[in-house]
C-alpha cells in the first residue's frame, strides 16, 4: 500500500529536516532531487548557504505525485 501524503506533510518533513541541518555541523545544505524530477525542481538543485534555501516542497513543481526534492547536509569541513 502507497501512503499519500500531502504538500503540507512535506513542508513539516523537510522543515524539521532542514533545522536538524542547521543545528548540526553543516556548513551549508544541499537540495536533492530524484530522477524524475520535474524541470523546476532541476532548476533549484544544488548547494544553499544556509540562510538562502528555499523552501519544500517547491512551488511551482509539476511532477506527478507531488515534489520530492529534499534537503542533505553540506559536510565540507569535516571528514577523513
Amino acid at each position: 500500500m502507497v501512503r499519500e501524503i500531502t504538500d503540507e506533510q512535506r513542508r513539516a518533513e523537510q522543515k524539521a529536516a532542514l533545522e536538524r541541518i542547521r543545528n548540526g555541523l553543516a556548513t551549508r545544505v544541499r537540495i536533492l532531487v530524484a530522477p524524475d524530477a520535474c524541470p523546476v525542481c532541476r532548476a533549484f538543485e544544488g548547494a544553499y548557504e544556509l540562510d538562502n534555501v528555499p523552501e519544500l516542497p517547491l512551488e511551482g513543481c509539476s511532477r506527478v505525485g507531488g515534489c520530492n526534492a529534499v534537503y542533505a547536509p553540506v559536510l565540507d569541513l569535516f571528514g577523513p
